[in-house]
């Protein structure tokens, strides 16, 4: 369907994180770690860096996008940062208009606002965010009036009503994520750009977006970004090992009780890998959502997935607990695609507790 393509370059691909934040670990120091994969990214050469919104997920701590792009604005130089994504039926429009519209003037051209229609699993997280069930019904609805309020709010614009948009400027971008043909689609009629979730369905909604695109919104043409999970290491087997913690931490979390102690998701985490954590770890190599391996099989893979999909961008969202290997994630990454990274002298943070 699509034509065969070369890999693209790291200034291509972009990062997805959740904040990611052990039992015992800080908030502090769950958010200054993101913060350090946010400035290797950065200095790597990474497009954009996206925060997803989380609720009542244990072991995530990504649930204010805005306000944590907002922190790692300030301690980055050039990278684009932004939500992947604020969940519309979560939020007004005109809070999120606002929110954005306040970032993209303090950081002109760095500002994104990707959104999304997904909803929150967790039933009491759910009711206290008042999600009901309308709330995926009207995804068009809020999505449209998002747009309407950072466009339409202009200066010498005609206000949406009676609103104006506080601090209107330059708009960011709005970015649909999608993870199925349909939302694909109601994109491509709004001439939004988008990011697919990586899985059996990406290719069929690419071209459901390439084919009812049309340039009624603030693109020309089509612009297609793809996500999908990564874990490269200096080998193959290496880099298993590392999607098998990642799969046992995950794993043993999501299944805890939601009244467990802090104590007791340590004492729960302790025990070593299991065959069946490792099982589950080795068929997700061949599952769609995920590129595994050295830096010659992930390149390799990204390559793959950009040509089978079209796609304008990869994001990768880095498969690790633990910042530092997040990091180490992404150089691979890099190094593998052959683009020279960048080294920058960076002051220590001054604004982010040190506990």
């Amino acid at each position: 369907m699509f034509s065969h393509a070369p890999g693209l370059p790291v200034s291509a691909h972009s990062v997805l994180d959740m904040v990611p934040q052990l039992a015992g670990q800080s908030a502090a120091a769950a958010l200054r770690e993101t913060m350090e994969v946010a400035q290797a990214a950065d200095d790597l050469g990474y497009r954009r860096f996206w925060v997803a919104e989380h609720h009542g997920v244990r072991g995530f701590g990504s649930a204010a996008p805005g306000v944590l792009a907002a922190v790692l604005a300030a301690r980055t130089d050039r990278i684009r940062l932004g939500s992947g994504g604020v969940l519309l039926g979560n939020h007004q429009p005109l809070l999120i208009a606002e929110q954005f519209a306040a970032l993209a003037a303090a950081y002109p051209s760095r500002i994104d606002v990707g959104v999304s229609e997904g909803a929150v699993s967790h039933p009491s997280t759910a009711a206290a965010l008042g999600w009901g069930s309308g709330n995926r019904e009207g995804f068009p609805q809020r999505l449209d009036e998002l747009c309407r309020y950072l466009h339409d709010g202009l200066p010498g614009r005609t206000p949406v009503g009676d609103v104006r948009l506080a601090l209107a400027g330059l708009p960011p971008p709005v970015f649909v994520l999608a993870n199925r043909p349909a939302t694909a689609q109601l994109a491509a009629v709004r001439g939004l750009p988008i990011f697919l979730t990586a899985s059996e369905t990406t290719v069929a909604a690419a071209a459901a977006y390439k084919d009812n695109f049309a340039p009624t919104g603030p693109i020309a043409k089509p612009y297609l970004g793809v996500s999908v999970g990564v874990v490269a290491a200096d080998t193959d087997e290496e880099a298993l090992d590392r999607l098998a913690e990642y799969v046992r931490v995950k794993h043993r979390l999501g299944t805890a009780s939601v009244r467990a102690t802090p104590a007791e998701l340590l004492e729960l985490l302790a025990p070593p890998l299991t065959g069946r954590e490792r099982g589950r770890a080795e068929r997700l190599v061949d599952d769609p959502g995920h590129v595994v391996g050295s830096r010659a099989t992930v390149a390799a893979g990204l390559g793959s997935l950009a040509a089978r999909t079209g796609a304008d961008e990869i994001m990768l969202a880095p498969l690790a607990y633990d910042g530092l290997v997040r990091s180490s994630i992404l150089r691979t990454v890099a190094t593998g695609l052959t683009r020279a990274i960048r080294s920058v002298t960076r002051p220590a943070p001054h604004f982010v507790a040190t506990a």
